[in-house]
This record gives structure tokens, C-alpha cells and sequence, in this order.
């Protein structure tokens, strides 16, 4: 988002904890601070026009005081500081699992949230609720699905090691649809949406608006990374069965990993992801430009260079180019 605010020849000034982490952002203004930081959010927000809200705790494992202080609380943080500054417009970076963790087959903006008792889910409700009837300023909710590209450090990593160690399972027979968006879109929908005279007040589903299952993206990872394709299945009923007794055990022991299995993860494994992004289309004039086949190649290239700089084994080359 910085990056391409910088590059349409924006002023931008980004809020980082800590500076030497954000050495890449060029062009960008860093102010030092934190969403539970009231004091540093009044600075960062002083004479600003736009504010892009991205920051959050994201995970699927997450303590719930936690993410009420960060997510929730420090959205209301955001919220008043913006409204201080009489910010114009805010673009709070929400997700489609507003929208409950259940099947979805074309589901639109007017669905009604959906709470599942997963904590980071329900928090996105809260705060997403927050955003939109604050009431003070203008704001915009996106909604991305999983989000992969270049720079990702919390969807693809974690399938890429378990597709290379071969410890993936498919729950079913992988023909359930996912909800995924390159990061190119992503930013291309929040600028939009920042822009937009009739996006004030509304919510957007944000995805690639293709209808792709899972074992096509697996299938099509596996042959640009040289990986073994993944044969194993199980059902759904011993999957969920599983998924009840892990948690229930690593809740027991206090564990501070996921287990492999659990409720978020069986959401990208076995639930239909399938939105509708009519809406975007029609008043944003938002049009992905990546599907799976273009936006994959280049983010499995950062993943490779990744790896070499931090000495890690690249994995194989890839058998074949988009």
C-alpha cells in the first residue's frame, strides 16, 4: 500500500513500531508509534487526508485479550485520532470471514456477519462494526480472502512447507472453491475505494473473481516449485473430528503453535470460499488483473529469493514458466 501510494506521487507517512524494520518503504515519512498508542496515533494522523488501515494481529492461534486490545481497541484508537484530525475518508482493511466461517456460493455484501466463536474472526466483526457506524467520518471496509504475493508471511509460507515436506492432506476431494486475491489486486481495490465518491460508508468483497479450487492451486504450485503432488484425502466427518480433539489438546497444554489442525485452517481446506465482487465491479470499477497462473510465478521467485538470502535450501527450479 505505501509503495503504490508513493508511486501515483502521494505524500505518505506510514506508522511503524519500529523504523529499522520498515527500511524499504523509500519515499514514505515513518512515524514511530502503535495502534495502542493513542498519543503516537494523534501524530501520525495530523494533516492527513487518507488513512489505510492495515494493522492488525493475524493468526489463527491468538490470544483473545490480545486481540481485543490490538484489533479491536486499537481500531477505536484509530477511529478517534482520525476523527481529531478530520481525516476525510478511512479504508479499513476488513476480511470476507466477516461473513462466517460456513460455505459460501456467491455470497454478496448484504449477508449478515456471522459469528463462529473463532476469536480473530469475531474480533473482525466487531471492529469491521466499529468502523462502519462510527459515524464521525467517512469509511470504507474491504474485504479480502486470503491474500498471497510477494512479501507474505502468513498464508502461502505455511502451505509451501507443508506441500515440500509432504505433510499435506486434502480434506475431501479438493474441489472445494477458494477465496483468494494477489496483492496487486488487493492494493488496486483499496485505492479505489479510497477514491471512489460513492464508496463512503460501504463494504466490499475483494477476490480474483475466479472460481478456483483448491486442488488447482495446490496442482499448479507443485508444478512451478518441482514439489511432489499431494495424494493423500480424508473425509470431512474424521477431519473435523480431529480438528475438535487437537484444539481441545493444545488448549489443555496451553500450546503457543496451532495445531496442524483447527477451525481457521479447515476453512481454506474444506469450506466453499466463493463471494460475489459484483459490487466492486460495478460502483469501484475494480477488475482483477491476476488470476492464480500470473500471481503465482512471481511470489514463488520472492519465496525462493527469500530463502537464499537467509541461507535456507531454495527449492527446486520451477518446470515450467507463465
Amino acid at each position: 500500500m505505501a509503495r503504490a501510494l508513493v508511486e501515483r506521487g502521494d505524500r505518505v507517512r506510514a506508522l511503524v513500531r519500529d523504523p529499522a524494520s520498515a527500511r524499504d518503504l523509500d519515499g514514505a515519512e515513518l512515524a514511530v508509534g502503535d495502534v495502542t498508542d493513542r498519543a503516537s496515533l494523534s501524530a501520525a494522523t495530523e494533516g492527513v487526508d487518507r488513512v489505510f488501515h492495515c494493522a492488525a494481529l493475524v493468526g489463527d492461534w491468538l490470544d483473545r485479550d490480545d486481540i481485543r486490545r490490538v484489533n479491536v481497541d486499537g481500531t477505536a484508537n484509530v477511529l478517534d485520532a482520525c476523527a481529531a484530525a478530520r481525516v476525510g475518508r478511512l479504508v479499513y482493511l476488513s476480511s470476507l470471514a466477516v461473513l462466517g466461517t460456513k460455505h459460501h456460493h456467491g455470497t454478496d455484501e448484504s449477508a449478515p456477519y456471522a459469528k463462529t466463536g473463532d476469536v480473530y474472526t469475531d474480533a473482525k466483526i466487531e471492529t469491521e462494526r466499529l468502523v462502519r457506524e462510527d459515524g464521525r467520518l467517512e469509511t470504507v471496509a474491504v474485504r479480502p480472502g486470503f491474500v498471497y504475493g510477494p512479501g507474505d508471511r502468513q498464508f502461502l509460507p505455511r502451505l509451501l512447507d507443508a506441500l515440500e515436506a509432504r505433510r499435506f492432506v486434502f480434506v475431501g476431494d479438493g474441489s472445494k472453491l477458494l477465496n483468494i486475491v494477489f496483492v496487486d489486486d488487493l492494493v488496486r481495490a483499496v485505492l479505489l475505494a479510497a477514491d471512489s465518491p460513492v464508496a463512503g460508508d460501504e463494504a466490499y468483497n475483494v477476490t480474483d473473481g475466479t472460481e478456483t479450487s483448491l486442488g488447482e492451486f495446490v496442482t499448479f504450485i507443485c508444478d512451478e516449485s518441482g514439489f511432489p503432488q499431494p495424494g493423500r484425502h480424508i473425509r470431512p466427518r474424521i477431519a473435523w473430528s480431529l480438528t475438535y480433539a487437537l484444539e481441545a489438546l493444545a488448549k489443555a497444554r496451553r500450546a503457543k503453535e496451532a495445531p496442524r489442525l483447527n477451525r481457521a485452517r479447515m476453512k481454506f481446506l474444506y469450506y466453499n470460499q466463493l463471494f460475489s465482487i459484483e459490487k466492486a465491479r460495478r460502483e469501484l470499477g475494480y477488475e482483477p488483473r491476476f488470476t492464480y497462473r500470473e500471481g503465482l510465478p512471481p511470489t514463488l521467485d520472492w519465496f525462493r529469493g527469500r530463502r537464499a538470502s537467509l541461507g535456507a535450501p531454495a527449492a527446486s527450479a520451477p518446470r515450467s514458466s507463465a
